[in-house]
């Protein structure tokens, strides 16, 4: 893997990277705590997301909110070659106070119209924000990097039609994921979303691993995780985020979040910008 281009702080972080033989294995089920625009230059395959399964091709554009779970499954045989937005919805606080430029990521079900492919967006409006995208030698790259992103969180607003955003994911599988967030903060196990869909074990974590990426007890730690860490960010005891968030053991609670964020959740505390 090489990194043409990386910049990160407090709200913003993006990277533009290649990988000219992408191992399939290295890019597990994932999701981020901050809002992502994802641009596809170059690579071949398909990308998960909460139960939706995308065709991956060049030009296509993906945009994931916070807490989305998404997976790729690349070709080895196709170069990989990708540019990222990372960005906190605290950076556009004082210019768009109402969220109007979040609607895309937000007005939506998951995993539902992450995909802006070339079809899409056939004047290459949206893809015009990542032309010559590479801003190691210029001054001000944070100043550079937020015009981008404005641009591209304008035009792509402008495209916005809520009537796209109404029906549901068909089949069993996004019936699975959907009911796992409905219940994420219960008391849930596998087997009693097993008994829930009259499936065996064995059978929900097949289906569910095919549409994730992710067995499901991963899935819901991870996203249980990020929302006990929003929790404390926001000023609320590791204590209470733990009760809330659905873990029954303080201790497992501390392990389990010191090994997916490499720190005690106290380090967390009132860490919003």
């Amino acid at each position: 893997m090489s990194a043409i281009f990386s910049y990160r702080d407090e709200v913003l972080y993006s990277h533009h990277t290649v990988d000219l033989n992408p191992d399939r294995e290295s890019f597990s089920m994932h999701a981020h705590e901050w809002m992502e625009i994802y641009y596809c230059i170059s690579g071949q395959g398909t990308y998960l997301v909460e139960g939706q399964q995308y065709p991956l091709e060049a030009g296509d554009i993906f945009i994931m909110r916070a807490a989305e779970a998404h997976k790729l499954n690349l070709q080895p045989d196709t170069p990989y070659d990708r540019i990222a937005i990372h960005f906190s919805p605290a950076l556009l606080l004082g210019l768009d106070p109402d969220g109007h430029l979040l609607r895309p990521f937000l007005d939506r079900p998951l995993g539902q119209h992450n995909r802006y492919s070339v079809e899409d967006d056939p004047k290459g409006r949206l893809r015009a924000a990542f032309a010559d995208f590479d801003f190691t030698s210029i001054p001000d790259v944070r100043l550079h990097l937020t015009a981008r992103l404005l641009l591209f969180l304008t035009t792509l607003n402008g495209m916005y039609e809520p009537e796209r955003y109404a029906a549901p994911v068909g089949g069993l599988s996004g019936e699975l994921v959907a009911y796992v967030n409905e219940h994420l903060f219960e008391d849930m196990t596998v087997q009693s979303v097993a008994d829930a869909f009259y499936r065996s074990r064995s059978q929900v974590n097949r289906i569910f691993r095919q549409a994730t990426g992710s067995s499901l007890w991963k899935y819901v730690t991870i996203k249980r995780l990020m929302a006990a860490r929003a929790m404390i960010q926001r000023g609320e005891s590791a204590g209470t985020a733990c009760e809330v968030c659905g873990f029954s053991d303080y201790s497992a609670f501390y392990r389990l979040y010191r090994t997916q964020f490499g720190h005690a959740p106290r380090e967390d505390a009132n860490t919003i910008p």
